[in-house]
């Protein structure tokens, strides 16, 4: 595609579209079809053969030219193609449109009937890539004047074009009511619905002084944002040394990570979001024993437990600006370890002396290896405590089954960098550690 320079590229304004207008009028071809004056086609030429070497900056002012002198379809649509090139696709648009309205003419050749042929399909093409605002007044019953770029919009009921990747003012008056002005800036193919309520202007008061009633105060903006989400989650558990010392001694920083899929409710300022979350509580040999006991009651615990936790978070959204919101809240839920097991050892150091839990050994039986039985023994609670999988929590083990699901506080930082596209980072308290992740949320 060609493009304009900086200084080069100009912008689509409402006087460009009267300018085309008046030209097409001027010229007539619309409605006659006229035949070319003498010389009318050296600038068609020289401008139709820039347009094909792809100079469309120049070739541009030679098209426009011909067309003022005489119309012909495959000047036109060589003109509306430069448009194109050069991201004018309201120009481009207003010209194939044109040529899909004119009948056909006898004093065509095959390049004007060609153009004519592919003009209303390539007018829709280009009606599609147009970004639209779908515009609202309030209220509803007035007889309102819409301009865009200071051109006024004949249906404003009807979605309304709006120039691609530029600043564009929309104007809304009434009789008896304030003009208000509202800018979008909209990308190829965006629809923007645009609400607004227009404020009435109270006549001065009968004794002159010109003082104005208090006006009601205007309703909230309408939040626009789909009301139903779909996303995709990893929420991960970081549960450092010191929380597995509040119920014991040893442990070790760990990080559980975990998937899974969310709901999103939007309600009117609170975000409601079951999810189901899958999660590795994968633990490597780690040194464990209950606080305040023997050393020789030092355990190698292992797990490849895997849980599923069904969960309901409940979040007050703070809005920060249009692209970004804070949500705080809390999670509840319930969770199942569906799959693995635990795994205990019990140990020895290898000089038969207390000293470094991290550097014992795993006991193979009872006395196992010779002479360590202080450590490695067959007491009633110790006796399968080599390696088996331990029993449930039921059943006095330490493995877990179904177990609870608290995250309180819980903070989400949501970005929006499109109006149906959510990034969530979230960060948050648990009952097992803190509580970190992102997702990526689908509006519907």
């Amino acid at each position: 595609m060609v493009s304009r320079s900086a200084g080069e590229r100009r912008p689509i304004r409402g006087s460009a579209l009267s300018a085309l207008s008046a030209l097409l009028l001027v010229s007539g071809w619309a409605l006659t079809g006229s035949a070319a004056p003498k010389g009318a086609g050296k600038p068609a030429k020289s401008g139709l053969d820039l347009a094909k070497s792809g100079d469309c900056v120049a070739a541009v002012p030679l098209l426009e030219r011909a067309e003022a002198e005489a119309h012909r379809p495959a000047t036109a649509a060589a003109l509306a193609d430069c448009h194109v090139a050069l991201g004018e696709l309201l120009l481009a648009h207003e010209i194939y449109a044109a040529l899909a309205a004119e009948p056909a003419d006898r004093a065509w050749d095959a390049a004007d009937k060609a153009a004519s042929a592919r003009a209303r399909k390539t007018a829709a093409d280009l009606d599609a890539r147009i970004p639209k605002v779908l515009l609202t007044v309030e209220p509803a019953d007035l007889d309102v004047e819409v301009r865009v770029a200071g051109v006024r919009v004949h249906d404003p009921s009807e979605p309304i074009r709006v120039p691609p990747d530029e600043k564009a003012e929309i104007v809304v008056s009434a009789k008896g009511y304030a003009t208000q002005t509202s800018t979008v800036l909209l990308t190829e193919r965006e629809q923007k619905k645009l609400r607004v309520v227009l404020e009435p202007t109270t006549p001065p008061k009968k004794d002159g002084s010109g003082t104005k009633e208090p006006k009601d105060k205007p309703p909230a903006p309408l939040d626009e944002s789909p009301k139903h989400w779909l996303g995709a989650r990893f929420r991960g558990l970081f549960i450092p040394t010191f929380v597995m010392n509040i119920v014991g001694e040893g442990g070790t920083t760990t990080y559980l990570p975990g998937v899974g899929v969310t709901y999103t409710a939007r309600l009117s300022v609170v975000d409601i979001e079951p999810s189901v979350t899958f999660t590795s509580y994968n633990l490597g040999p780690t040194p464990f024993k209950p606080r305040d006991t023997p050393d020789t009651e030092w355990e190698i615990v292992e797990s490849d437990l895997w849980g599923v936790t069904a969960s309901l978070d409940i979040l007050y959204r703070i809005p920060v600006s249009k692209i970004f919101e804070v949500r705080i809240g809390a999670g509840f839920g319930i969770g199942y370890a569906f799959a693995g097991d635990l795994y205990r050892w019990q140990s020895y150091p290898e000089d038969g002396q207390p000293g470094d839990p991290s550097t014992y050994k795993k006991c193979n039986g009872p006395n196992d290896p010779a002479g360590t039985f202080r450590y490695c023994n067959q007491l009633d609670k110790d006796a399968d405590r080599y390696g088996a999988p331990d029993a449930t929590w039921g059943d006095g083990g330490a493995r877990p089954v179904v177990y609870p699901w608290l995250s309180l506080p819980q903070i989400s930082f949501s970005f929006r960098p499109i109006e149906r596209l959510a990034v969530d980072l979230e960060l948050g308290a648990t009952l097992n550690g803190v509580l970190t992740g992102t997702a990526i949320r689908i509006g519907l």
